[in-house]
């Protein structure tokens, strides 16, 4: 069993009184005696001291580990394994960073690391063609080389994670986004990617629609024309007056889809290039929506309920909120059987800002609650009020949802009701005092 170094060092001690016990027998000098093996002791570890001292300013080689006793053995050990798990570290370390440079230079989108001064420390390859950075670069200021005032602004503001959209450094039709993460105190990461070719593409989209919608709203127009002339003809027979109502209601209904149609268009445009946010009133919002509604026709045969927090107000697109609010609201009255009770909810959780609408009617089946917010998707086309519904309410929904950040759930159990909530995060949401 291996002894440790200050056990031996005691028994050291031990043997040098032992030593100097029996000279002072001998001699008779029992202060001289002692004073001896003291020195010869003392000199001793400081030998050892000199010679553990060279061997570790000179790099500690393994090589030429020093003979020593005791304690400085114990610690010459200490330092030999200290080194070997360095060695053993920096290899991983080394492997890791090896792996995460291949990995950095194959993403397709610049990558920078950036100081806390925002110096350029480490890019990728592609950085140069998305920003003109390359390694020469490194150690100079990044907004020396990026100028753009919204990206100066960006820096400067010290937000933890920010996006922007800035023009191509090289070509001014083309768009870069930048997000910078905050790592930490002392580390950004940026991320640079063209988008170009997403902005032509919802362009396009935009466009088709647009010319689509425009060339069916024409003739729809006309259709529609003729058919309130008839309906309110004197000369016309009875038994073509249902028929004529019904093409009437379905000419509606297709310009209802026409006008969501042009409404989702514009929503998934829009999440390329952010609109301006601003603080909206939820409190008066919903109120005047959940009055307009509860007065309506539709909700003659519902019990309408409403609890609201009227100091949680939140940031956002009013209008496309507006929507929101509106499209579940309206989809509660449309989807359930008179009779069912709607309670609309406005309050603040775990510091986000939640908007629920739950009814008590019949409730989804789990297979159907994946695929609501699908384009015309449908529970059951048999509901004799589903023509009032043109299939794309929550499509708008989830993409106004997913253009404030904030989450879109249902929760529904059949013959339990349905919950439509959505939650709004933690940066949108403001609980005024007072």
């Amino acid at each position: 069993m291996k002894i440790s170094g200050w056990r031996q060092e005691k028994i050291a001690i031990v043997i040098f009184s032992v030593l100097a016990l029996v000279t002072a027998l001998i001699t008779g000098f029992w202060s001289l005696a002692f004073l001896v093996w003291l020195l010869i002791y003392i000199v001793w570890k400081i030998l050892e001291f000199k010679t553990f001292y060279d061997w570790y300013m000179k790099g500690a080689s393994r090589r030429k580990v020093p003979i020593n006793h005791g304690v400085f053995e114990a610690i010459t050990c200490k330092v030999i394994s200290n080194k070997n798990q360095t060695k053993e570290a920096q290899k991983r370390n080394k492997y890791l960073l090896q792996q995460f440079v291949t990995t950095a230079q194959a993403l397709p989108f610049a990558t920078l690391l950036l100081n806390q001064k925002f110096e350029i420390q480490w890019c990728n390859h592609i950085a140069q063609e998305i920003l003109g950075i390359n390694d020469t670069d490194t150690n100079t200021k990044i907004d020396n080389i990026i100028r753009e005032p919204e990206f100066v602004d960006m820096l400067s503001s010290g937000k933890k994670d920010q996006e922007i959209k800035i023009a191509h450094t090289k070509d001014s039709d083309k768009s870069i986004q930048i997000r910078l993460i905050k790592i930490n105190k002392d580390r950004y990461l940026m991320v640079a990617r063209d988008i170009s070719a997403q902005e032509a593409l919802q362009k396009s989209r935009k466009a088709f629609v647009a010319n689509a919608s425009h060339e069916l709203r024409t003739p729809l127009t006309v259709i529609s024309g003729y058919l309130e002339m008839l309906q309110t003809s004197e000369q016309m027979n009875a038994d073509w007056s249902v028929a004529i109502d019904q093409s009437k209601d379905q000419a509606n209904r297709m310009s209802k889809i026409i006008d969501d149609m042009l409404k989702l268009s514009k929503i998934e445009h829009d999440r390329v290039i952010p609109s301006e946010d601003e603080k909206v009133a939820m409190p008066e919002l919903i109120n005047t929506l959940f009055n307009d509604i509860k007065n309506g026709a539709n909700s003659r045969h519902h019990i309408m309920e409403a609890e609201i927090n009227s100091a949680l107000i939140i940031q956002g697109d009013a209008s496309e909120i507006t929507s929101i609010c509106l499209n579940l609201m309206h989809n509660a009255l449309i989807h359930t059987p008179n009779g069912t009770k709607i309670m609309v909810s406005w309050f603040e959780q775990n510091g986000e800002a939640n908007f629920w609408v739950e009814d008590n009617g019949p409730g989804i089946q789990a297979q159907h609650i994946p695929h609501l917010t699908e384009r015309f998707y449908r529970v059951d086309n048999s509901k004799a009020r589903n023509h009032q519904s043109t299939g794309l309410g929550l499509a708008i929904v989830k993409h106004i949802c997913l253009k404030h950040s904030a989450r879109f759930e249902v929760d529904s159990e059949l013959g339990q009701g349905t919950t439509f909530k959505i939650i709004f995060p933690k940066f949108r949401t403001t609980l005024q005092e007072g």
